[in-house]
């Protein structure tokens, strides 16, 4: 693997770089070239620009790092608001699944997520490459 986040940024940044909805944005290029600073910041360079998420809202308004720490449903499948239809029909398209993110900082915690997809170096799970 090239040089690339992993050796560019420290573990509590590389923690706080993960997204609401699980993905890892430390790995998305427009994080990487500096136009975006990921969705949980407050500036014009965040992801808050995409304004039909409903997933950041949610997880401010419960004061929740992502829909991991949310205790509301036994499983992720069944929230709403995560599982709109064209989320996974693009899923089902790009062959990715951010539900497995969820599961995976569940059971495993942020760090040994973030640890994965820096490894990977995806921005959401890529179903069939584990």
């Amino acid at each position: 693997m090239e040089e690339n986040v992993a050796n560019q940024i420290d573990r509590s940044t590389q923690i706080g770089l993960i997204s609401y909805c699980g993905f890892y944005c430390g790995a998305c290029p427009k994080y990487i070239k500096g136009d975006c600073q990921g969705c949980k910041g407050e500036s014009h360079k965040c992801a808050i620009g995409y304004k039909a998420c409903k997933v950041r809202p949610c997880c401010i308004e419960k004061g929740i790092n992502s829909c991991a720490d949310c205790d509301e449903y036994t499983s992720i499948k069944d929230c709403k608001i995560y599982n709109p239809l064209m989320i996974r029909f693009g899923q089902f398209i790009t062959r990715t699944n951010r539900r497995k993110g969820i599961e995976m900082i569940k059971e495993k915690g942020e760090s040994e997520f973030a640890k994965y997809m820096i490894d990977k170096n995806w921005v959401t799970i890529k179903l069939g490459k584990q």
